[in-house]
């Protein structure tokens, strides 16, 4: 059994280039409830990355002023190095979701969203700017990806899985 792909916007169907155009598409109460479930969260990030960089502007004003070798020094500095491994997590996170978010787009067709960004990390497949190298991670992990190809008709294209399941059913027609 097979499943059609169509990576062609369907002129019926609304295309949007981003959530947040989809939002504004929503009726005002939707819109409202959506806006009042998310700001709790907007409020609790703003706040922690405020905090963050308020410590941060501190830990930078008093270094300075610490006499080298202190006691007083040493704990400066244990706060410099927890407030970059927080940096470092947080930039790890928004690099992270952003190639979640990518994997499942028409194209990509990332099977395995976790394997393929830990199989990313560790062979460093990422450009400068920090998106994926998809090409180099497909050929990489093939596995990973559902194939398209043409189907007889030429125009519609179907899913292809890779695994020996799959296989094994387009071998028996089924």
């Amino acid at each position: 059994m097979t499943e059609e792909i169509n990576d062609k916007p369907d002129p019926e169907k609304p295309s949007f280039s981003s959530f947040d155009e989809f939002v504004n598409t929503l009726d005002e109460p939707v819109k409202e409830l959506y806006n009042s479930h998310i700001s709790g969260l907007k409020n609790a990030l703003d706040s922690e990355k405020e905090n963050r960089r308020k410590l941060s502007e501190q830990v930078k004003a008093l270094s300075p002023a610490v006499e080298k070798g202190s006691e007083l020094e040493k704990k400066l500095a244990e706060t410099a190095k927890l407030l970059d491994e927080a940096e470092r997590r947080s930039v790890e996170y928004n690099r992270r979701a952003t190639f979640a978010e990518q994997a499942i787009r028409p194209g990509v067709n990332c099977t395995n969203v976790k394997a393929a960004y830990a199989l990313a990390v560790s062979e460093n497949l990422f450009t400068e700017d920090g998106s994926p190298k998809w090409k180099d991670l497909q050929k990489l992990a093939p596995e990973l990806f559902r194939v398209t190809k043409l189907s007889n008709g030429g125009n519609a294209e179907q899913a292809v899985s890779n695994d020996i399941n799959a296989a094994i059913r387009r071998a028996a027609g089924i």
